[in-house]
């Protein structure tokens, strides 16, 4: 296995721990005890932790270890801000170059996200990734591949935040999200009308921040009207 092939394990094994909320709130994350862990030298693993760092997933800390983050508000304020300018950048190269059969995979990914619902409960894993998927694909019709990976980055750094909120809380709250707009979105964007796909997508965009206003963990004081 390759070393960066090693790296990337890692990083998805410490990424899936800390969503998991297996290491406490003041935990420093240590090269030695993670190359222990898991088995590897510390070279993959001080790569997994400062990429992690470029995603403010954890922090540096001299002479310590990494520091994880923990989202606050204007953490999801941010990045839904950014998710915004990356989204819509892409768009009108979307609707006026994107081919049949790119929306034809796109219908079946929003379909496929659909049926798993339909058979119950969706753990909230499937259910982000499921989102994730959508966006990123949807995205990468523009043929920007800086674009589409700083997308996927802040989505990474959203499912801290999507986990930190709804890993042990009532199903409902996050399947409250539905696919209609994704539907929707791919109608319009078929049609070629801009001002409609703008508008759904700005509206699918704040719909995830929407799930944690009212929640006093990130928006202190703040309460849903």
């Amino acid at each position: 296995m390759g070393q960066a092939t090693i790296k990337q394990r890692i990083y998805s094994r410490i990424l899936d721990e800390i969503v998991a909320k297996k290491y406490p709130v003041d935990c420093i994350l240590k090269e030695k005890e993670l190359s222990e862990k898991f088995g590897v030298s510390k070279a993959p693993v001080r790569e997994a932790l400062v990429e992690l760092s470029k995603e403010n997933i954890v922090k540096s800390i001299p002479r310590a270890g990494y520091r994880i983050v923990q989202f606050t508000g204007k953490d999801i304020s941010e990045a839904t801000e950014l998710r915004l300018i990356l989204e819509l950048s892409a768009l009108d190269t979307i609707i006026g170059s994107i081919r049949r059969e790119s929306l034809q995979r796109l219908h079946a990914e929003v379909e496929k996200a659909a049926a798993s619902r339909r058979h119950g409960v969706v753990p909230v894993d499937v259910w982000w990734n499921n989102n994730i998927r959508f966006h990123v694909a949807l995205n990468a019709e523009a043929g920007n591949s800086l674009l589409t990976s700083t997308l996927e980055s802040v989505l990474n750094r959203l499912w801290r935040a999507i986990a930190q909120l709804f890993w042990s809380g009532d199903s409902e709250d996050y399947l409250g999200f539905k696919p209609d707009k994704h539907i929707a979105l791919l109608r319009v964007i078929e049609e070629k009308d801009s001002a409609e796909a703008r508008k759904i997508l700005s509206e699918d965009i704040f719909s995830i921040r929407g799930l944690f206003e009212g929640r006093p963990s990130f928006f202190p004081g703040k309460t849903t009207p």
